[in-house]
């Protein structure tokens, strides 16, 4: 059993900070400037990246892509996009807290998939595809990226180190407290047991 609670520990301490390269999911929000994209030329994307609780995303080391896109193809997250990149950015500039931004050439009007990597922690990478159409009034739009670099399974494997093994290591803990507690108590009673019987303790009843 102690075996067993030291792993569990161990496991529980080991998954925060596998946990920490994408503690939670990221909310993205692109703008364009032009838009809509008259024809070719060069749009700048803005990019605002949040938590979940609204809190700007700061200093992340974030790149994007340019790619042409059939119409009307979704590319899931993580999903490498088909083709050769039109553009490929430098690392984005973060011109405010949470707010990155990046200059891209547009050849013509038409579908195009922006994939956004976020390579801000090494061995980590995580991917958000958007397809727009240029051409078009696009306003602000929402993508997500995901908590680790293997897609919508790693939320599952972040929950369980996050909450599932703490839950479990808290668990055996507390059975084992409450099991050293009742063998503490059985000693107790014996140690006093034991105590009553020894010889050399009788009262003598003579004055």
């Amino acid at each position: 059993m102690r075996t067993l609670l030291a792993g569990l520990f161990a496991l529980a301490l080991a998954g925060p900070s596998v946990a920490q390269a994408h503690a939670t999911l990221v909310i993205g929000t692109m703008t364009f400037a032009p838009d809509p994209l008259a024809g070719g030329g060069t749009v700048t994307v803005s990019i605002v990246l949040e938590d979940p609780g609204l809190v700007e995303v700061e200093d992340a080391v974030v790149f994007l892509e340019l790619r042409r896109a059939p119409e009307s193809t979704a590319v899931a997250e993580n999903e490498q996009p088909r083709g050769d990149a039109l553009h490929v950015s430098d690392r984005l500039e973060e011109v405010s807290p949470g707010l990155y931004r990046a200059a891209l050439p547009v050849p013509d009007a038409g579908h195009y998939t922006l994939s956004l990597r976020d390579r801000t922690y090494r061995q980590e990478e995580a991917v958000a595809n958007v397809v727009v159409e240029f051409g078009t009034k696009l306003g602000e739009v929402m993508f997500v990226l995901p908590p680790t670099a293997t897609g919508p399974a790693s939320l599952g494997t972040w929950l369980l180190w996050l909450i599932v093994v703490p839950l479990i290591a808290g668990v055996v803990v507390t059975v084992l407290v409450l099991r050293g507690g009742r063998d503490g108590e059985t000693a107790a009673g014996t140690t006093a047991e034991g105590a009553e019987g020894e010889p050399g303790d009788t009262v003598d009843p003579r004055p």
